[in-house]
């Protein structure tokens, strides 16, 4: 995973002409992308399903038009293209800026379909994240055409959000990856369409920005990863528009660890640490705890034994200092048992079991079965230090109990998680622990 264009899950739409693909060696622009996949299909009823003016899209299958967002995201659904047209927008069209620094109408049109498109190439994340750090919040523009809402719809927006979040302690991502993100792009529609104040619209960003965090974490749990990315992207983007600090943080830390553990550790290690840094004047210390929890796992995952101590150390410095009453509700979760999870898998990951296995014992004593995920999850890293110390057989039984709580889990993390483990314990044959367990891992597969 590699982030190196500028504005792709974010943009507009690109100059009249302009190339926008290579299709087997052949350079297309939009309008022949366009004309290829409506094949034998009409212009006039491609129009008529896609609700466009059929002269509109003659002139931009002509290219003397330039395509919105909008209109690719029409064209895909209408040719069943899976994104191809919304991506050749993004990927090649003109960096979305904002009119003086005021968040338009037109700035919730292109967030609404960069949420909704199903095939992003969110691959910016560097870029907006120094960009985040240094510019100033935009404003929210007073007045929208459509229905006008209040205090009262977006604390209800906000309540739901927080229902979302709370939901997801119980139920694994497969389960709820449909639910939250069908929520966004309902409440990515309020933004666009609703008419609102100032300060109203940027409660609703900020939102929106919790909102994609959570359709993030949902998703990349569900194992959707490229999908999960341009939602931390988009949730970034919105946080930072409603004047949301750390909530930007939040994303751009969550994508963070999605990347340290699917893609390149070393770009992990710099987003964790933007996002520290940009939030650190703005963010409580919980929160910074938390960011810094990200930084330090992303150091482990490239073996730096230092660096990921020293963020521990950050961890515990910044939590010491808390106090709830200021923090946002979405760090409720972050306690001294978390913390101690997440101390003891970095010490797993750097291999090394005699700081990692009395941590793990005791923080996964603390978990019920009640919830599957997270306790199936963590018993695996226990498995995995026990193993590294060679307690195989109480490795095995760890290993055991992550497995019997995976059915209910609904997380491709916890099967990836039990696969890996599997492939451990299978070195180890003859020995009754592991024999039973992999007696389960073969009724249940």
């Amino acid at each position: 995973m590699a982030f190196t264009c500028c504005h792709q899950a974010l943009c507009g739409p690109g100059s009249i002409g302009s190339t926008l693909a290579t299709r087997r060696g052949t350079v297309e622009t939009f309008g022949q992308a366009a004309r290829r996949l409506r094949g034998g299909m009409s212009l006039r009823e491609a129009a008529r399903r896609a609700h466009l003016d059929s002269g509109h899209l003659s002139r931009v299958e002509a290219d003397k038009r330039p395509p919105t967002p909008l209109i690719a995201q029409a064209l895909d659904g209408v040719y069943e293209a899976g994104g191809e047209l919304f991506s050749l927008v993004e990927a090649h069209g003109e960096p979305w800026e904002l009119d003086h620094g005021i968040w338009r109408p037109k700035d919730s049109e292109l967030l609404a379909a960069a949420v909704l498109t199903t095939t992003p190439k969110a691959e910016n994340a560097l870029t907006l994240a120094h960009q985040w750090l240094i510019a100033e919040p935009p404003q929210v523009t007073a007045t929208r055409a459509g229905r006008r809402i209040g205090v009262a719809q977006v604390q209800e927006v906000e309540k739901r959000v927080h229902q979302l979040r709370k939901l997801d302690d119980y139920v694994g991502g497969q389960d709820t990856h449909a639910m939250v993100t069908t929520e966004l792009a309902a409440t990515t529609a309020l933004l666009r369409d609703a008419a609102y104040t100032e300060e109203i619209g940027k409660r609703l960003l900020a939102a929106i920005g919790e909102l994609a965090q959570v359709a993030g974490w949902v998703t990349s749990d569900a194992g959707h990863h490229a999908e999960a990315e341009r939602y931390y992207l988009v949730g970034m983007r919105a946080a930072h528009a409603g004047g949301d600090v750390a909530g930007a943080a939040n994303n751009l830390s969550s994508l963070a660890y999605q990347v340290a553990n699917v893609g390149d550790a070393r770009e992990a290690v710099t987003l964790a640490k933007s996002a520290y840094a940009g939030a650190r004047s703005a963010a409580t210390a919980t929160t910074k705890a938390l960011l810094a929890e990200r930084v330090a796992w992303a150091e482990a995952q490239i073996g730096d034994a230092t660096a990921a101590e020293r963020a521990l150390g950050t961890v515990e410095e910044q939590y010491e200092h808390r106090q709830p009453a200021d923090d946002p509700i979405w760090v409720y979760w972050l306690d001294e048992g978390e913390i101690d999870i997440m101390a003891g898998r970095v010490w797993t990951q750097l291999q090394r079991p005699l700081r990692a296995v009395p941590i793990l014992e005791r923080a996964t004593a603390g978990y019920s079965d009640e919830t599957g995920r997270e306790t199936a999850l963590y018993m695996t890293w226990l498995a995995e230090s026990l193993l590294q110390a060679n307690e195989v057989e109480r490795a095995a039984e760890a290993a055991t109990r992550a497995l019997r709580l995976s059915g209910k889990a609904g997380s491709s993390r916890v099967s990836e998680r039990l696969r890996l483990l599997r492939a451990k314990l299978a070195k180890f044959p003859g020995v009754p622990e592991v024999d039973a367990f992999e007696g389960e891992a073969n009724a249940s597969a």
